[in-house]
């Protein structure tokens, strides 16, 4: 599938606020990464942005996965961790019948560590998501981005949890976390060092909420040339990685930039990437982009995708016929959709005006709208009211 090329795209008309995107495109999947970046990265793309959680890994948050493994670290000691490394699965739970005293150490460490805030982001954050009232409820309570004021509690208290910790053992616990998921991943170094290949002086930039030292590690084994991640005082995170990313690489922004931003945007993190960025891609994502974008955003196009984790690749390699994984929540789609602006102006433009004609709880109608709108392009039942 030929994708055209940045310049020989045009604005859509605008409204006073929010416009449609002139391009969405669904591609077919799961597909292979290369495959994807064939199709979105062209000679005129001078940055790729991409985010490291549930983006670079398929369902994995390494950012969390630290916060579990930090339990491990003070329930087992460090050379109990080393010995039992060659044992152990993927993902965030830790239960060793051999090492009973001490997984059940963990688990009261854990319930210790994240009884509170892992209650506070089910209830007031992940339940709410679930349903169209809750999700209303939970704008009048927390505001216009509810589940990023709500993330802030399990956030802040990683980050107490490291700054006890050293440096070295920060990323040594990163390195096994990153080899432990390797089968998860979707983006790898080989991937990056053949788009460079493909396009010399190509710019690949990792900007997560991830602690700073998990992120500094994901860049190196990537091999990235910037890798921007939290701190303490600063969760970099929806517009505070814009604000960030403008601060460190103002180019990035500038008139007639050619960024591709790659992310999951899970919950919605990422949905403002779409305001500054002139092209977005979608990976494995249960909360895609919305048509509907800030009438002075430079985006031109939107594409979604389902790209292959390492194992998938390997499996249907070996000609196994069930080799999609099972996380994926449906199945994929058979051939790629792509839908230009006068189709989407016939499809959800009625939605947009509505958001926009909204009196009250604007942030809450366009949060909907915007949902909506994507249930309409990817053919699922409506939401309902």
């Amino acid at each position: 599938m030929t994708e055209p090329t940045i310049e020989s795209m045009t604005y859509a008309s605008t409204r006073p606020e929010l416009r449609l995107v002139e391009r969405v495109v669904l591609h077919e999947g799961p597909i292979p990464f290369q495959t994807l970046a064939d199709r979105v990265i062209g000679p005129e793309t001078r940055t790729l942005v991409m985010d490291l959680d549930r983006t670079v890994h398929l369902g994995r948050n390494m950012g969390e996965l630290l916060g579990w493994e930090l339990g491990v670290l003070r329930a087992f000691g460090r050379a109990e961790l080393e010995a039992m490394e060659k044992d152990r699965e993927p993902g965030r739970f830790l239960f060793d019948r051999r090492r009973f005293t001490g997984s059940l150490r963990y688990l009261r460490e854990g319930f210790r560590t994240w009884a509170s805030p892992g209650l506070y982001y089910f209830v007031f954050g992940k339940l709410p998501a679930k349903a169209d009232r809750s999700r209303r409820w939970a704008f009048r309570a927390f505001g216009d981005e509810p589940m990023r004021v709500v993330q802030r509690v399990p956030q802040n208290r990683l980050m107490e949890l490291m700054g006890s910790v050293p440096a070295a053992t920060l990323r040594e616990l990163g390195a096994r976390i990153w080899d432990r998921h390797a089968d998860d991943q979707v983006v790898q170094r080989a991937h990056l060092d053949a788009l460079r290949a493909q396009h010399p002086g190509l710019r690949i930039v990792l900007a997560s909420a991830s602690p700073q030292p998990i992120v500094e590690l994901a860049g190196e084994r990537l091999g990235v040339d910037v890798a921007l991640g939290s701190s303490p005082g600063h969760i970099n995170s929806g517009p505070a990685k814009i604000a960030r990313l403008k601060a460190r690489l103002p180019e990035l922004f500038a008139d007639g930039a050619r960024t591709v931003g790659l992310t999951d945007t899970g919950y919605g993190e990422d949905h403002c990437w779409a305001d500054h960025l002139g092209c977005v891609v979608d990976v494995n994502s249960d909360t895609p982009f919305s048509p509907f974008v800030a009438a002075s955003s430079p985006l031109r196009a939107i594409h979604s995708a389902h790209p292959m984790t390492r194992a998938e690749e390997r499996a249907r390699a070996r000609g196994v016929e069930d080799w999609v994984d099972p996380r994926r929540p449906r199945a994929p789609r058979a051939e790629a959709r792509a839908y230009e602006l006068p189709e989407l102006e016939a499809r959800v433009g009625g939605l947009l005006e509505e958001a926009v004609a909204a009196e009250s709880e604007r942030a809450w109608h366009l949060d909907r709208a915007r949902r909506e709108a994507r249930r309409r392009l990817d053919d699922q039942p409506p939401i309902a009211a």
